[in-house]
């Protein structure tokens, strides 16, 4: 038994299995209401990640800065590569 707690081992069971049963809907169905789940709005989540006070921002930037690089660059290899496949076929073509 725990120094902190006077009840039975059995004790402490049956009233960790009543809050449990409880929690998930009892014999008549009914739940507890936990509330409702808080939710952070998108415009001031990025609102806080524009900020340049601290350094989870500022690595978010740099994060943006880098994919937003290498997304141009694979844009721009891929109208290459068809550009060039055009040209190929144009020139077999003659």
């Amino acid at each position: 038994m725990s120094q902190f707690s006077t009840l039975s081992v059995r004790e402490r069971k049956t009233q960790a299995a009543a809050l449990c049963h409880e929690v998930h809907g009892g014999a008549n169905g009914f739940t507890m209401d936990l509330g409702k789940k808080l939710s952070t709005p998108k415009d001031i989540m990025l609102e806080e990640l524009s900020l340049l006070s601290n350094r989870g921002s500022r690595l978010f930037k740099m994060r943006q800065r880098r994919s937003e690089k290498y997304t141009f660059e694979s844009i721009q290899n891929e109208a290459n590569a068809i550009t060039l496949d055009i040209m190929i076929l144009l020139k077999s073509r003659l």
